[in-house]
């Protein structure tokens, strides 16, 4: 509630121009009360919930900036182990990260994971292809 009330409406509202906008959520119960929907009613905000366990499918941010990013971590950082470092400092890294970032936190990245996750344009094809098949089980034998 503190996040909603305190960043994501102030940080939209305004973007919103008196109209209805989407906050999307991963739809665990633990994120979503009577308090949070009465809110978000309230304020005009429509709530999207995706089905449970299917998130880390269609994260368009993992899909096109953080998995990039965690390459280029990787790729930063080895550079600064190879020189014999065998301790970082929070300098360091936050260093690391800032350059990495600049690589992969672009428009283009940003773009493609919202359509790799087919997301931005909608394509629910994309999205069920990464979907198990229904499997059926069989009805057990009675012995």
């Amino acid at each position: 509630m503190a996040w909603l009330m305190q960043c994501f409406n102030p940080c939209t509202i305004d973007k919103a121009n008196e109209c209805t906008w989407l906050l999307v959520c991963d739809g665990h119960d633990s994120h979503i009360s009577a308090e949070f929907v009465r809110y978000c009613y309230e304020q005009n905000i429509a709530i999207l919930l995706l089905l449970l366990h299917s998130f880390h499918l269609i994260q368009p941010l993992d899909v096109g900036v953080f998995i990039p990013l965690k390459a280029a971590m990787r790729f930063t950082l080895s550079a600064i182990f190879r020189t014999g470092i065998l301790c970082l400092q929070k300098p360091e890294w936050i260093q690391s990260y800032i350059k990495a970032s600049k690589k992969v936190m672009t428009r283009r990245n940003i773009e493609s994971g919202w359509r790799s996750a087919g997301l931005w344009p909608i394509n629910s094809e994309r999205i069920i292809k990464w979907l198990p098949e229904e499997t059926t089980t069989p009805p057990p034998t009675i012995l």
